[in-house]
Formats: structure tokens, C-alpha cells, sequence
């Protein structure tokens, strides 16, 4: 379930570029987990199905190439975990990203993308929760300038 948490949070934060004035143009580089549902990690998912999740940390890394990693870390049932990833591609249309993770078998999703953030909406199955949704906030981190 961890996987799955990490990976579709992360799938959401990349994004490529738009001729929309509030659409992202430049959006490849490395984005981090700041909030879901405006909680600052750690956050437990709430009304869990069968395991009790905290997302720690999530970091998604966006490719030039339009391709996409995340990794993440978290505790299933008081155990810690690193299986916090996904993989795959992406792709904009004015603000909305499109993701398609190559890791869970070409499950899609889709965030709002602005100027250095993106909020996704997560299902809520997707952190074994009975929660419909929640939205996760990355916020781009800046680039060394060296």
C-alpha cells in the first residue's frame, strides 16, 4: 500500500510546459511532499481499510524527457518502509497533468499544475483509506545555481 501511496502522489508532480500565463512552462526538476489534505508530514491516512500508513516524506523528480520518478518514505503498520515508488511518463494540457505509471501496470492520474506546485487528488484507496480523496501539495525545491 505504501508503494502505491508514494508512487501515485509522485506520479502527480510532474508536469512539461504551457503557453497558459498560469500553467507551469518549466517544470522539470525535483519536487517534495509539503502537505496532504493541508497537514504537514508526517500525516497518517485516516479511516484506514486494512493498515495503518504515515507518508513521511515524498520526493518526485520530473525528466526532460517527459518521464518521472518518486520515492518516498513511510511506516505500514509501525514498520518503516522505503517502498515508497513509481515510475512512468507525463504529459500537460494546459494546467492538467497526465500521469502513466509504468510501475503499477499504466494506472493513470492527473494534478492541477501552477507556477512551482502541483496539488494532486488522490483516490483514497490508493493509501488504503475509506477517504474518497485527498490532495497532496508538492512544492518544487529550487535548483543549485553552481
Amino acid at each position: 500500500m505504501l508503494a502505491l501511496a508514494a508512487s501515485a502522489s509522485i506520479a502527480m508532480a510532474s508536469a512539461c510546459g504551457s503557453d497558459l500565463p498560469s500553467a507551469p512552462k518549466d517544470v522539470p526538476g525535483t519536487y517534495v511532499l509539503r502537505t496532504i489534505d493541508g497537514l504537514s508530514l508526517p500525516v497518517s491516512v485516516p479511516n484506514p481499510r486494512n493498515h495503518l500508513i504515515v507518508i513521511n516524506a515524498v520526493t518526485a523528480t520530473l525528466n526532460t524527457n517527459d518521464t518521472y520518478a518518486v520515492a518516498g518514505t513511510g511506516t505500514e503498520d509501525g514498520n518503516a518502509s522505503t517502498e515508497l515508488t513509481d515510475a512512468g511518463t507525463y504529459t500537460l494540457s494546459g494546467s492538467t497533468l497526465h500521469f502513466t505509471s509504468a510501475t503499477l501496470g499504466g494506472a493513470t492520474y492527473s494534478a492541477t499544475a501552477k507556477t512551482d506546485t502541483m496539488i494532486v487528488t488522490l483516490p483514497g484507496g490508493f493509501v488504503d483509506s475509506d477517504n474518497a480523496s485527498f490532495d497532496l501539495l508538492f512544492v518544487r525545491v529550487a535548483s543549485d545555481p553552481h
